[in-house]
């Protein structure tokens, strides 16, 4: 005996995506605060000046006409001048446990790699600590210059001569400043490095990127901690003096705060980005400052959305190689205040960088 078996296709829904919700947000108000922020429309068309040199001078005095040469440097494009390499710093006291830093694995971006992570008490893998005290056992320091970038010690109050020679416990002592840079240095015959360099350098993270830190800030009388990005050509040149941020005039490069802290043992953590397009931040609303426990931050810098979105997680799982585009999207999507990056909320130059003058300390 034969059967036949008949199937009637009347219609056909593809398949798309799945929709996933994000997991371990923070619920929506600790105490009034932010769970989550989001920056869109953050990209433009615009410019910066670029340093291209750094004149020494002859010691004991600054004695050259030009000692920080800039040229014009036109960007465009979404997220510019964010999709620029960035390094991610840091201002304590703090206590880090983890860093991850995330970003697609090819121009699809349907997977988004793990390509750098640090735990506390281990060796970093493409990740190295950095400070500006330069011209010790690290990078180097000049009259007109000062101090470059430096391979942070193990506590993060000193120099090394290799990186991270030494193994770092995660506690940043207060005031004291570090930022994190991958593990490729500067090669002027490579041109791997975007603007001028000197002494010790590293490349940052260019095009989409993700961040993910565990961590606290304990309180402190006089300290204002803080987790923020700059332009990885900042850093390279001199944070404190000759760069493309130029202290807060002109038409700057890029600087977005995550979580910074504007008055001692604050329970409040403030987020502002600023590039040449103007600048605008989380105003009157905050993340709770964590002074104990873990806590955890992400940070997406997402060229496809044009967008900046900070959320607050209840914890990551840091085993995570890989995340999917879709898991991406979820916490770009998740609940979170959003703030329209205009073209016409330039904050003074006080306002915006007191604070950065204020915690120069090499």
């Amino acid at each position: 005996m034969l059967t036949f078996l008949v199937l009637t296709l009347t219609s056909f829904t593809p398949l798309t995506h799945a929709t996933f919700t994000a997991p371990n947000l923070v619920a929506a108000s600790v105490s009034g605060s932010l769970s989550g922020l989001k920056y869109t429309n953050v990209g433009a068309n615009g410019f910066y000046m670029q340093v291209v040199d750094m004149q020494p001078g002859t010691f004991p005095s600054c004695d050259v006409a030009e000692p920080c040469k800039q040229v014009r440097k036109d960007v465009s494009g979404p997220l510019a001048p964010f999709d620029e390499d960035l390094t991610f710093n840091f201002r304590g006291p703090l206590n880090l446990f983890n860093l991850a830093v995330y970003s697609p694995s090819n121009s699809s971006g349907e997977t988004w790699k793990r390509v750098s992570s640090w735990t506390a008490n281990q060796k970093p893998d493409n990740l190295v600590f950095m400070n500006n005290m330069g011209g010790g056992k690290s990078g180097v320091w000049t009259i007109c210059g000062g101090n470059s970038q430096s391979y942070a010690n193990g506590d993060f109050t000193g120099t090394v001569a290799t990186p991270n020679e030494e193994l770092h416990p995660g506690y940043l002592p207060p005031a004291k400043e570090i930022n994190v840079m991958t593990a490729t240095a500067c090669d002027k015959d490579a041109n791997n490095c975007d603007g001028f360099f000197r002494g010790t350098a590293n490349e940052g993270w260019a095009g989409s990127k993700l961040l993910v830190v565990d961590y606290n800030m304990p309180s402190d009388a006089s300290a204002l901690p803080a987790i923020w990005s700059l332009s990885g050509q900042i850093v390279r040149s001199a944070q404190y003096g000759c760069n493309c941020r130029g202290q807060g005039t002109g038409n700057v490069c890029a600087e977005g705060d995550i979580a910074e802290t504007l008055a001692p043992n604050s329970a409040q953590a403030i987020s502002e980005i600023y590039s040449y397009k103007g600048a605008t931040g989380s105003g009157n609303s905050f993340f709770a400052r964590p002074t104990s426990g873990k806590a955890t931050l992400m940070a997406i810098y997402d060229t496809t959305t044009d967008s900046i979105t900070i959320q607050r997680l209840t914890q990551f799982d840091h085993s995570q190689t890989q995340l999917s585009r879709s898991v991406i999207d979820a916490y770009i999507n998740a609940p979170a205040k959003t703030v329209p990056f205009g073209t016409t909320k330039r904050a003074s130059v006080d306002t915006l960088f007191k604070h950065r003058r204020r915690s120069r300390h090499y």
